[in-house]
C-alpha cells in the first residue's frame, strides 16, 4: 500500500473559501444556521478534525482519493462532505435523516461553488436503497454514532452496501475519559427527568423536548388502557432506550409474561420518538464486538483538543493535546472509530 498523500496541504485554503459563506442564507431554520455558524466560529478546530478522518480514512484504504467515494452520513449542512469534494475524492455523498439539513446543504454547495455527487434523505435503510446502484468505498461522520438507535443493525447495514467499506466516524461519547463521561451523564438524566432547552448546550435544537421518560409513559397511556398505575409506572421506567415501536412490543409481552425488560445499561436514553440516543456511552470493547459481529475490524483512537483560539485555554489545551500523546483516550476530548474489512 502506498504512503496516503496528506489531507492537511488543503485546510488552509478550504478555510479561505469558508469566507465566502453566508451562514443566515444557508437556511430558513434557525437550527441549520446556528449549527452552522457554530461550525464557522471554530473553523479551524473542524477542519483539523475533518482532516484527520479523511487521513485515517487514506490509511486504512487500498485507494487513492482519486478512486473513492465517500458516504458523508450524518452529515447536517455537510461540510465534511463537501471539504472532501475539496479535497480531490472521487466521489460524495451527503446523507442525513432530516430534509431540512440537506436542503441547507445543498446552499451551502452553491454558495461555496463545491458540489457533492449526490444527497440522500433518510437512515441506513435509504442509503442501502441508493447504493444498489452506486456502492462506495467508505463512510465517515462526525458526532453521529453514538446517536444512531440501533449500531448493530447500521453495521450490518454498511456490510450489506460493501463488506469491504472503509469506516471513520468520531464520537465525543469518549467512555474512558472520566471527566467527559461525568458530563455525558448529567446531560443524559436531564434528558430523562428534566427534558432538553435550546440553552442546553451550544447545538441543541430549536425545540425545548419533554422528559424522555413522559414520552415513554404517553405512549404507553395511549396505547394500553386497561394497565394499572403500577404496571404502568414500572414499563415507563423499565423501557428506557426504547423507541416506541420496541416500547409498544415490549409492552404486549409484558402482558403474556409479565417479565420486565432490562433498562439500557448506565444512564443512557434515547427519545423514543425518534430513537435518537442522547450521547450514547458505550464501553470499547462493545464497540470492537458490534463491528466484529458485522464482518469488521475496529480501531479506536485518541482525538485532540482545540488548540487553534489564540487564548490562555488554548495554551492549556495544547499542552493536553502533547500529554494525549502519551497517555492516549483516558484524556482525549473525543474518540475516532475506524472499520475495515475482518
Amino acid at each position: 500500500m502506498q504512503p496516503a498523500e496528506d489531507i492537511t496541504i488543503y485546510m488552509s485554503a478550504f478555510e479561505k473559501e469558508l469566507g465566502r459563506i453566508t451562514a443566515d442564507k444557508i437556511s430558513p431554520e434557525p437550527y441549520c444556521k446556528k449549527y452552522l455558524s457554530h461550525l464557522l466560529a471554530h473553523k479551524k478546530y473542524y477542519l483539523a478534525i475533518y482532516a484527520d478522518v479523511l487521513q485515517k480514512l487514506l490509511e486504512n484504504s487500498e485507494k487513492n482519493k482519486d478512486n473513492i467515494t465517500i458516504v458523508d452520513y450524518g452529515s447536517g449542512n455537510g461540510l465534511l462532505g463537501i471539504f472532501a469534494k475539496f479535497c480531490g475524492f472521487k466521489k460524495v455523498i451527503l446523507n442525513d435523516i432530516d430534509a431540512k439539513f440537506i436542503a441547507a446543504s445543498r446552499e451551502l454547495s452553491k454558495q461555496l461553488n463545491i458540489y457533492p455527487d449526490a444527497y440522500i434523505t433518510g437512515d441506513i435503510e435509504s442509503l442501502k436503497l441508493y447504493c444498489k446502484t452506486e456502492i462506495p468505498d467508505a463512510i465517515i461522520g462526525t458526532d453521529v454514532i453514538e446517536h444512531i438507535y440501533s449500531l448493530e443493525e447500521f453495521l450490518f447495514g454498511l456490510r450489506d452496501i460493501n463488506p469491504f467499506i472503509v469506516s471513520v466516524f468520531t464520537t465525543a461519547s469518549n467512555p474512558l475519559n472520566y471527566f467527559k463521561v461525568r458530563s455525558l451523564k448529567k446531560a443524559q438524566v436531564k434528558d430523562e427527568l428534566k427534558g432538553g432547552e435550546p440553552g442546553d448546550h451550544a447545538l441543541f435544537g430549536e425545540t425545548a423536548l419533554i422528559p424522555f421518560i413522559t414520552m415513554r409513559e404517553q405512549i404507553i397511556k395511549k396505547n394500553f388502557h386497561s394497565l394499572s398505575i403500577h404496571d404502568v409506572t414500572s414499563l415507563t421506567v423499565a423501557t428506557r432506550g426504547m423507541k416506541e415501536a420496541d416500547i409498544l412490543k415490549t409492552v404486549e409481552n409484558y402482558l403474556l409474561t409479565k417479565q420486565l425488560p432490562i433498562p439500557a445499561e448506565g444512564s443512557n436514553t434515547c427519545n423514543p420518538l425518534n430513537g435518537s440516543w442522547t450521547e450514547r456511552i458505550l464501553p470499547m470493547d462493545t464497540y470492537i464486538s458490534l463491528y466484529r459481529a458485522a464482518g469488521f475490524t475496529c480501531k479506536i483512537y485518541a482525538g485532540f483538543y482545540n488548540e487553534y483560539e489564540g487564548d490562555f485555554p488554548s495554551f492549556v489545551k495544547k499542552l493536553l493535546n502533547v500529554l494525549i500523546a502519551v497517555i492516549g483516550k483516558r484524556i482525549s476530548p473525543y474518540i475516532v472509530i475506524v472499520g475495515g474489512r475482518n
